[in-house]
Order: C-alpha cells, then sequence, then structure tokens
C-alpha cells in the first residue's frame, strides 16, 4: 500500500514508462495504436512506447524491466520462446497488463494469457451493431471506479457472451446492457474487468472498437469517457491506485469560461464577495477558508451567502462532504425571513451513504430539496469532489451533478404548485418563486468544503423580440467541442461577417446560453469555392456531456438532405412513422440550391412541437418532443461550411 509520502512522489514524479504492444490485428491497428499513446501521454501520467515487432521487443528481459506496465492492443501469432515466458515473468513480478478491446481475442490455447485476461472471445461470443450505449458503473470500491463518472452515450461494439477463463478469479466493475434491438443478448454484459495476476495488475475493457477503413467507428476511442477510463485502468495497473489530479487550476477561469462571460465568486483566499446571512460580513465562526476552499464546519454559524444578488444565471462549484455530512446551496435567497431556506430552493449536498435508509429521493444529493429527487445521478463518496451546477432561466431551474442533468423542474405553474403543496414549504407564502436572490452556502454543523464557485449571468429572454446569436465579427456568445483536442480557431473562424467551418475534425460550436422555445433562422452554404458539398447539421435542446453526437435533435444540413430529422442518443421524440428508418425521418422533398449559393433554415421549437422549413417551405415536422433547456449546436462533420444572419426569437 502506498503511504502519503509515496503519494506525494508518484504525483511529482517522472511518467509511468508504457509500452503498448501492437502490429498484429484484425482491427485498425495502424490508428489505435497513436492514439492509445496520445491518451496515455496527454494525461501527463505515462511515457509511452510502442512496438509493432512483440516477439523481438519482449524477448529482451532487460529491456522489458523498464515497463511498468503493458498495454495489449494486439490479437495475432503467438510471440514465441523467449518473449512470452518474460512477459508472463514481468506480469507476476509486479508489472500491470491493460487489456484492450480485441485483445481478448488472441491467444487460443495459451492457458496462462488466457487466466490474464479472464474472460475471452471465443467461440459463441459475439457484437450486435456499432451504436451508442450506457456504461453503468456496478462496483465502486475498487480505484479505478472509485470516483469514475458513469460512462453514457458512448459509440462502440458491445461485446457479448465473453467466455470466462477456467480458474481465473476477476472482478466485473462496469457492465453495459446488451440491447437485443441493436442485436445483442437482453444481458448485462461486463465493459470492466481487474483481477490479479501473480503480483501484477490487470485492467481489462472490450471498449474501443475501430475497424480499418471504416472513420466512423475512431469515436469509439476519440470518446474523452474512453481516454480517462483507459487512463485510470493503466495507472491502477502499474501502480496499483490512482493519483488525484493536480489542483493548481482550483479558483480559476480558463480562457474558454472568460470568453463564456464566467466570473469567480471564490478567490480561495479571503472571503470576499461573502457575508453571513442577516449580517454585513465573514461569519466570525462556523466558517474557514482552508486550502483553497470555503469550509463549512462544527461551532455555529450562519449561512454563507454572496453579496451580490442575481437572476438569470448559471452557479457552478465544487463540492465535498465529510462522512455522514449534510449540507446545501440555496438559490434566490431573500433576507425578510429567519432562515435562507425559508425563502430560497435548494439544491441537497449530502452523503448519500451515510443515510441509508434514512434518506428518499428529494432529500439525497442534488435533489430540489423536499420537492424533486434528481435521476440518472452518479455521486462520488465521501471525501471525493463532486461538481454541482444550477441553472436558472426565468422560472426554471435545472440542478446538474457531474456533468449530467440530473433534475429540470418548473419554478411557477401547476406542476410547482403541485410540487409545493406537497412540501414542508407551505409554511412560507412567497418560498421559492422570487426572480432574484442571494446564493447561500448551508451551514449544518457538519465538514463540508466549496470550491471553484463561479457564476455566469444571462440576460433575461423576453418572447417576441428577436436577438442575434452571432454579431457578424467574432464568435462571443458560443464555445465549441472537438476531437483530438482541436483547438476553436483550427476549424472555425469569421470572416466577412459569415462563419467559416472548414469541417474537421469532429465537434461543434455551442451556444453558451440554453435555450427552450424559439424559433431559429439561419443561413448555410457549401464553400463557393470548392463546391463540395458534406455533412453538418444544426443540433438544438442539446444535453450534455460534450460527445461527438450529443443528446438533441439535429436539424440535418448533409447535402440533398436538408430537412431531415435525426433522434440523436434517444431524445424524445415522434416523427412520421412512414417517413422513419431508425432514427433518421426523411423530409418531404428536396429544397436545396446549387452547391455554393445560400439557403435558409427555419427551425420552429414550440413546447412539444418541432417544424423545419428550407428556403420557406415545410419539410419535416416532429411532435410530443422532450422540452427542456439546451444548447444549439453548429456542426462540424468533413466539409466546409458557411453559416450566417443567425437570429433567434424566443417563444412563451
Amino acid at each position: 500500500m502506498f503511504g502519503p509520502l509515496c503519494l506525494a512522489l508518484l504525483q511529482s514524479a517522472a511518467p509511468i514508462p508504457a509500452l503498448i504492444v501492437s502490429g498484429a490485428n484484425n482491427h485498425d491497428w495502424e490508428w489505435t495504436t497513436p492514439r492509445l499513446a496520445s491518451i496515455l501521454e496527454s494525461s501527463g501520467k505515462f511515457r509511452p512506447s510502442t512496438t509493432d515487432q512483440p516477439s523481438v521487443a519482449l524477448a529482451d528481459a532487460a529491456a522489458l524491466a523498464q515497463y511498468r506496465v503493458f498495454v495489449l492492443n494486439y490479437n495475432g501469432p503467438r510471440w514465441g520462446e523467449p518473449a512470452e515466458t518474460n512477459f508472463l515473468n514481468a506480469v507476476r513480478s509486479g508489472a500491470g497488463v491493460v487489456v484492450v478491446h480485441a485483445a481478448n481475442n488472441a491467444f487460443e490455447g495459451w492457458t496462462e494469457y488466457e487466466k490474464m485476461v479472464a474472460l475471452c472471445w471465443r467461440q459463441g461470443t459475439g457484437h450486435g451493431s456499432f451504436h451508442m450505449f450506457d456504461v453503468a458503473i456496478t462496483d465502486r470500491d475498487h480505484p479505478v471506479t472509485r470516483e469514475l463518472f458513469e460512462i453514457r452515450g458512448h459509440p462502440d461494439e458491445l461485446y457479448h457472451r465473453l467466455v470466462p477463463t477456467p480458474g481465473a478469479e476477476y472482478r466485473v466493475l462496469a457492465t453495459a446492457y446488451s440491447d437485443p434491438g441493436t442485436g445483442g443478448t437482453g444481458n448485462h454484459e461486463p465493459m470492466v474487468v481487474v483481477l490479479n495476476y501473480g503480483s501484477g495488475r490487470v485492467f481489462h475493457t472490450p471498449l474501443g472498437h475501430v475497424w480499418p477503413g471504416v472513420e466512423g467507428t475512431r469515436v469509439s476511442m476519440q470518446d474523452p469517457q474512453f481516454a480517462e477510463l483507459i487512463v485510470r485502468g493503466a495507472e491502477w495497473a502499474a501502480i496499483g491506485q490512482i493519483t488525484p489530479p493536480r489542483q493548481d487550476g482550483s479558483n480559476t477561469l480558463t480562457e474558454e469560461e472568460k470568453r463564456a462571460g464566467w466570473k469567480l465568486l471564490f478567490d480561495g483566499k479571503s472571503g470576499a464577495g461573502w457575508r453571513g446571512f442577516k449580517d454585513k460580513g465573514f461569519p466570525a465562526q462556523g466558517w474557514a477558508i482552508e486550502d483553497g476552499c470555503l469550509k463549512a464546519m462544527q461551532g455555529g454559524g450562519n449561512d454563507l451567502m454572496t453579496e451580490a444578488m442575481f437572476q438569470d444565471c448559471e452557479f457552478a462549484f465544487e463540492w465535498k462532504v465529510a462522512k455522514g455530512a449534510n449540507s446545501g446551496v440555496i438559490y434566490r435567497v431573500t433576507e425578510e425571513r429567519d432562515t435562507t431556506w425559508q425563502t430560497g430552493n435548494e439544491y441537497q449536498i449530502l452523503d448519500d451513504a451515510g443515510h441509508a435508509g434514512g434518506i428518499d429521493g428529494p432529500h439525497s444529493a442534488a435533489a430540489l430539496y423536499d420537492l424533486m429527487a434528481p435521476a440518472n445521478k452518479t455521486v462520488k463518496p465521501a471525501g471525493a469532489w463532486n461538481q454541482g451546477k444550477i441553472v436558472l432561466r426565468g422560472a426554471h431551474v435545472e440542478h446538474w451533478l457531474n456533468g449530467v442533468k440530473v433534475l429540470s423542474a418548473p419554478l411557477s405553474g401547476p406542476v410547482w404548485d403541485a410540487l409545493y403543496q406537497k412540501s414542508k414549504f407551505t409554511a412560507w407564502p412567497g418560498f421559492g418563486v422570487k426572480p432574484k436572490g442571494h446564493f447561500a452556502l448551508q451551514n449544518h454543523g457538519d465538514d463540508v468544503w466549496f470550491r471553484n464557485v463561479k457564476v455566469r449571468e444571462m440576460a433575461p429572454l423576453e418572447p417576441g423580440k428577436e436577438v442575434a446569436l452571432f454579431n457578424g465579427k467574432d464568435l462571443a456568445g458560443w464555445t465549441y467541442f472537438l476531437l483530438d483536442n482541436g483547438k476553436m480557431a483550427d476549424v472555425w473562424s469569421v470572416q466577412d461577417g459569415v462563419i467559416v467551418c472548414k469541417g474537421k475534425p469532429a465537434g461543434y460550436i455551442r451556444t453558451v446560453d440554453d435555450f427552450t422555445n424559439f424559433v431559429l433562422k439561419l443561413e448555410w452554404r457549401w464553400s463557393p469555392v470548392t463546391k463540395q458539398e458534406g455533412n453538418s447539421g444544426v443540433l438544438f435542446r442539446m444535453q450534455g456531456p460534450d460527445k461527438v453526437w450529443p443528446r438533441s435533435i439535429e436539424a440535418q444540413l448533409m447535402g440533398q438532405n436538408a430537412g431531415d430529422f435525426w433522434c440523436i442518443d434517444d431524445y424524445p421524440m415522434k416523427t412520421d412513422a412512414a417517413r422513419t428508418n431508425g432514427r433518421n425521418t426523411k423530409k418531404l422533398k428536396m429544397n436545396e440550391k446549387p452547391v455554393g449559393e445560400w439557403n435558409q433554415y427555419e427551425i420552429s421549437v414550440d413546447h412539444g412541437t418541432v417544424t423545419l422549413k428550407v428556403n420557406g417551405e415545410l419539410l419535416n415536422q416532429a411532435t410530443d418532443c422532450w422540452e427542456t433547456p439546451g444548447k444549439i449546436c453548429l456542426q462540424s462533420e468533413g466539409a466546409e461550411i458557411h453559416f450566417r444572419n443567425i437570429r433567434l426569437t424566443p417563444l412563451p
């Protein structure tokens, strides 16, 4: 077991030497090998080397001794002696192993290798179609998964019926549902497996399918969630634990956050900008500034409140609790009553595990306290940092936890009234409906820490008043997501009042603000120089996390297909069954202008109904669409495309 001193040395030591074993694989090893090397190297934790001649590289026992972990991306011929013996001896002596995807296909009949892999592709194993699916963490009592987010919407093949090796003792940490609708088994199949082999540790994931000549399958390894899993698995295999990331960036803003309008509310050093509830200064007791955190603790003391008041905004923060601790972030607080929670709604902060059996849904972490339970959440245990976010837009709120929206609720109207009447807050008329107020951090008498507290204010939207989403000069009001750590300026630019997208790498720009009901108008064209049409799209009501195809509705822009719908990541909606094939609903007719000429899209998103017009003609309609605030995105997807005159009119 590593002690605190050893942990500190590991964090400051040179990167872990890793050897990626490749060179023969029926998958696209010539692309996946450098991709795996990039994933490891960019983490800052590894110094990867590669070999495509393992029978030679592994035959040198002295050279092999320098590596702490072997990443297997190979399923070709046997390595022969002495390579195989050297490899097994290195692992038995404490070197780690990472088994990626088809490496579990390899070496049928090599019993020791099969024991190391534990679950092998053998007779009866298979997979369905390449599709997006979730990976559920089923065992969090392990370093690899202890602080790992649930993996959502991962694009990949899903192996089923992997064959257990007789005598191999392994542990399944995560599974995925193998949907019969995509050719699966209807069972939950293992996706993350760990075991020991001698003194060595083995991490095995069947994820990471990339097929030769099919570039679209590269997204399996381009998914940031896959990268995080590989880094965590490789580090555990190498040193037996996960070193926490350095926190040098705590209580700072990135350049992208600054462009988007975020402001820090806590500098990590002082109580500037904060005061006690109904007090003029920072509380004299119950709160401390410790290691760059605002810490609530025992000893009395008021709730801590922002000096400023906020209306429509995003409020982001990180939080950590001691075992059994309770707290909350209370918003739109005013001071006419005795406590913060008598006027403002609460984002619950809690050690859920420390309240087992005594805490129901609307009282659990990330709940709208006593009003609505969160859904699909992944909360990290006591002692680990969680990421929280509250989005307030008019009479509507969202709660986010660890990058996932877990709750969306109205703050007025019949749904709100029903929630309010069933709550304990009926004793305080006017509770929870103020349009503006303070944010308060609750002191419940327990040890709770907050850091990276920041806010981004949004101008209130006025129904019927058109606003420009593009100012014609720069990309203010937009942020971006691109694969392979692409930079915004390398793909997106503004030239003569036009947004120019080069098309590679894949990704999108997205609005900083969220929008629910609106009419969006924009113009687009394919490059008048190259006259090459390609693929793109307009995504709306887009939900995080960022990935190549985030949960959203797509108004298609692929050449000759503008006006099609694509339902991405099972976004709830209904379309004409006669024109629908899987996730795609075809338009009524083709109505695009010649390549290089400007076209107009009009996208009406009115509660549950969405209509698409191309060049003034109605081409498609969807109903029963999930009504939720979300981003608007313009895709980069392979070809140069131009946009201009992007205007949005909010609807009631």
